[in-house]
């Protein structure tokens, strides 16, 4: 983050302009995504993620959403380039063979919402399409309380929703672009992703809304 990308260079971090430093970086130039100009409708630049091992590691958010259901919102703007299964996003712990929590892409159709606890009680719900090559954007919660609930919506509509209580979650990692077991890469993404936004609740459903519309204009999706 102290010298600027171009076009076709290994991005090694990506600033929090939230001022909360949860920064992404990543210090092993093989591992680090691409920028591509104009990756969007928008015209604006993305990150492109090979499918073998580049990631992102946001600083000090893993911690933060350790404990019991803790509840935290995600949206991204993406393009997945196939269709096989694709992180977008993945919680977990350095030292453990399982991620906790993943949003992915299943087979280039669905989006899925996977979480599991301590205990390795797991829980998996599908969520809406997802199409091959087209920008889309996607907001997604987990740990809505009552009844622990997990809501996933691709371009603020078709929003589905469905339990996902699992219990305590101690983690240490919050990734953009793939999942970890045991800091091995895990379903690592392949396709462009753009801006993201992480926060440490659940947004209601105006805030979901408002959240989707904002990033929708960000890629020039017509919102």
């Amino acid at each position: 983050m102290s010298i600027p990308a171009g076009p076709g260079d290994p991005v090694g971090g990506v600033p929090d302009l939230s001022g909360g430093g949860g920064h992404a970086t990543q210090g092993t130039t093989a591992l680090k995504p691409t920028l591509v100009a104009s990756a969007f409708p928008s015209g604006r630049s993305g990150l492109s993620f090979d499918g073998v091992d580049d990631r992102l590691l946001v600083a000090g958010v893993g911690a933060i959403l350790s404990g019991d259901d803790v509840p935290f919102t995600v949206g991204l703007v993406y393009r997945v380039t196939d269709s096989t299964y694709r992180a977008m996003q993945g919680l977990g712990n350095g030292a453990t063979a399982t991620p906790y929590t993943m949003l992915y892409s299943v087979s280039g159709t669905t989006l899925a919402h996977y979480r599991r606890d301590n205990g390795s009680v797991a829980t998996t719900l599908s969520g809406p399409a997802v199409t091959v090559n087209a920008t889309q954007v996607v907001v997604a919660s987990f740990g809505e309380m009552p009844g622990v609930t997990a809501r996933t919506i691709i371009n603020g509509t078709l929003e589905q929703s469905g339990a996902m209580d699992v219990g305590t979650m101690t983690v240490d990692r919050f990734i953009i672009g793939a999942a970890e077991r045991a800091g091995t890469v895990l379903y690592p993404f392949k396709g462009y992703i753009g801006a993201w936004a992480v926060y440490n609740r659940a947004l209601t459903a105006a805030e979901r809304t408002s959240l989707a519309r904002y990033l929708m204009a960000w890629a020039g999706l017509g919102a």
